[in-house]
């Protein structure tokens, strides 16, 4: 079953899609990714809460979650930005770049769009409440999002550009970014 998607996610990359249709598909994304993703695992949170409550200065928590927020919002928009310029499509499966994209935060970590997410995520869900709900949130998004990079994601991109992703991803991290390169 998951060859067949795999196959379908690169079948979306031969299509001709417009402006339009890329600009829909990644609304749908952000809502699905910045909404109701961060939506069910701060849910999960505030359960969890219940039982394990890290409490701290609210001004300080505050501070701290706003921040986090921030850095989340402008990683995954810089990613976003540069795999559509560049690449010509969006983080969203169905409207996916024309090539393998090495530059802007990719030529520093393979996930930024990961990255950026659970980083929003812990931001999200400690505004929300407490740091606990912001780590579950956290923890969430990296369990959820890495196992779908490696078990799905990966292979597509290997079908997609072949060696030269092989090659990519020799080089670059997968979440933990490498300013050195």
């Amino acid at each position: 079953m998951r060859k067949g998607y795999i196959n379908l996610l690169v079948s979306f990359q031969k299509r001709k899609t417009t402006q339009t249709y890329k600009i829909i598909s990644l609304s749908f994304g952000i809502i699905f990714f910045l909404v109701v993703f961060p939506a069910l695992f701060i849910y999960v949170g505030f359960y969890i809460d219940k039982f394990i409550h890290v409490a701290g200065n609210d001004a300080i928590r505050i501070v701290i979650a706003l921040l986090t927020i921030v850095i989340g919002l402008s990683i995954l928009s810089w990613s976003a930005y540069t795999l559509w310029k560049i690449g010509k499509g969006t983080p969203v499966p169905n409207a996916p770049t024309q090539q393998l994209i090495i530059s802007g935060p990719y030529q520093h970590i393979r996930n930024p769009i990961e990255l950026g997410g659970i980083i929003y995520y812990f931001g999200l869900g400690t505004i929300m409440g407490s740091y606990t709900i912001g780590v579950v949130a956290f923890l969430s998004g990296l369990i959820i999002g890495s196992t779908y990079h490696k078990l799905v994601e990966e292979k597509e991109l290997y079908a997609r550009f072949g060696d030269n992703y092989l090659n990519y991803k020799k080089e670059v991290p997968f979440l933990i970014p490498n300013f050195k390169r």
